[in-house]
């Protein structure tokens, strides 16, 4: 290619590191120069076979007994504490994210990398990520290319950690109507999985999973090894899952006419809160500070995420419902039902909040979001909530905003892309030529725009 700046760096993640590998090699096919970083052993293997030892960087656990200058300041507490596997060894946590600054400036700096395509789910992701933002010289973009939820099978490139910020794009056709309401395809794929996992072969695949270690590489930084941890982990998880059904839970039916704010749980441990949604990551202290400014007569109807039974323990739940006017409805039920008739919906980053504006319902999210844009949903921290004598002051105040749902809409197709991103073990469609020739256009379109 003729801009020489135009080398893609993957960061390599589980199994949708072989769908990034076949969009990779479509790329290098029209001159763009290809580099990895990964953390597992057999991808690192694998990797080397296809692009050279030289473009492809590993690391792993071996990196916390090997001291390294640091770089640059960049809150590595913050990033241990929210990620998944380091927070249950948060000493090794920031001695790994210490000793790997210096291996991956050099890295991108020596491949004069350009793109950084990653996630923002795991510490090395982030840290990467901040590394970066904050050494200019770099001259690089670090961005996660994701699905957008609705409409479906659309994915941008977000810049920033908490997926409020894409990067955007000229000469593209804007949208003439209003986004339709639709439910994300990825969550039909979520219900098929819960159901297996309730089933006897889930639970004793579960278990032969545990006994054998299967897909535990010791030096993966990316899964906890230490077995005993690991017990502790699943055998909560199990436990939460047979003492959910104890929970009392209310029919929507009964609790339809009540004035309401709807808050759907997150799945926990997850990017779109640990990561995302930091800070107001404690799900249960976001419902109490709800539950202290709502107005007299009002109740807060919670939903648990199904893909979520098992992540909080009965007490949990117990504790929340001790509360007067707290009450659970049936997870199984529709999510838009609920919010057709919510006074306001309220949630930390998830999707509720981008349905019920696009169905011009008030809506607030407690960290920032893409679909912030839309009048009905604002971000607002405790500090602006409690700027307000009451809730429904807010509802009010949202309800009557002048309605950008058309001006959004053509705001996210004109910086959106037809394709569908997953790992092919939860959905092997996403391997199918059509989508992979799709994507390849995209990243093409991607370098010819800001190479």
């Amino acid at each position: 290619m003729e801009n020489t700046r135009s080398t893609v760096c993957f960061v390599a993640n589980f199994y949708k590191t072989y769908l990034f590998h076949e969009i990779a090699q479509k790329l290098a096919k029209n001159g763009v120069s290809i580099c990895w970083i990964v953390t597992k052993a057999d991808q690192y293997t694998f990797l080397k076979q296809h692009y050279g030892t030289e473009k492809v960087l590993y690391i792993s656990r071996l990196d916390v007994s090997r001291p390294n200058p640091i770089v640059d300041e960049f809150k590595l507490n913050e990033l241990v504490y929210g990620d998944r596997v380091w927070k249950h060894e948060v000493a090794n946590g920031l001695q790994f994210l210490t000793n790997i600054q210096e291996p991956l400036y050099r890295f991108l700096k020596t491949n004069d990398v350009r793109f950084v395509i990653g996630e923002i789910t795991w510490a090395h992701e982030l840290l990467i990520q901040r590394i970066v933002k904050k050494r200019k010289e770099l001259n690089c973009l670090y961005l996660d290319c994701s699905l957008v939820r609705i409409p479906n099978n659309r994915i941008a490139f977000f810049t920033d950690e908490s997926q409020g910020d894409m990067l955007e794009f000229d000469g593209k056709d804007a949208a003439t109507e209003i986004i339709k309401l639709e439910k994300p395809s990825y969550l039909k794929l979520n219900d098929k999985i819960v159901n297996k996992s309730k089933s006897l072969s889930g639970r004793l695949g579960r278990v032969k999973r545990f006994i054998s270690g299967e897909n535990i590489e010791a030096n993966d930084p990316n899964v906890i090894i230490n077995k005993a941890i690991r017990f502790k982990v699943n055998s909560k998880e199990e436990y939460n899952k047979n003492t959910y059904n104890k929970i009392e839970r209310v029919d929507f039916e009964n609790v339809e006419n009540d004035p309401y704010v709807f808050v759907g749980f997150h799945k926990q441990p997850e990017s779109s809160i640990d990561v995302s949604g930091r800070y107001y990551e404690d799900q249960h202290v976001n419902i109490i500070n709800l539950w202290r400014m709502l107005p007299y007569g009002w109740k807060i109807l919670v939903k648990e995420h199904t893909n979520a039974i098992g992540d909080r323990s009965y007490s949990f739940y117990k504790k929340l419902l001790a509360y007067p006017g707290i009450l659970m409805v049936n997870e199984t039920t529709d999510s838009k039902r609920i919010i057709e008739k919510s006074r306001l919906v309220a949630t930390v980053t998830g999707t509720i909040a981008y349905e019920a504006a696009l169905m011009k319902v008030p809506a607030i999210t407690f960290a920032k979001t893409f679909f912030n844009r839309i009048n009905y949903c604002r971000q607002l921290t405790i500090s602006d909530l409690l700027k307000y004598n009451s809730l429904a002051d807010l509802c009010d105040e949202l309800r009557n905003q002048p309605d950008n749902r058309l001006e959004f809409s053509q705001y996210l197709l004109k910086n959106t892309f037809d394709g569908y991103i997953s790992d092919y073990v939860t959905d092997p469609t996403v391997m199918d030529d059509a989508n992979i020739e799709k994507l390849a256009g995209v990243f093409m379109e991607l370098i010819k725009k800001y190479a």
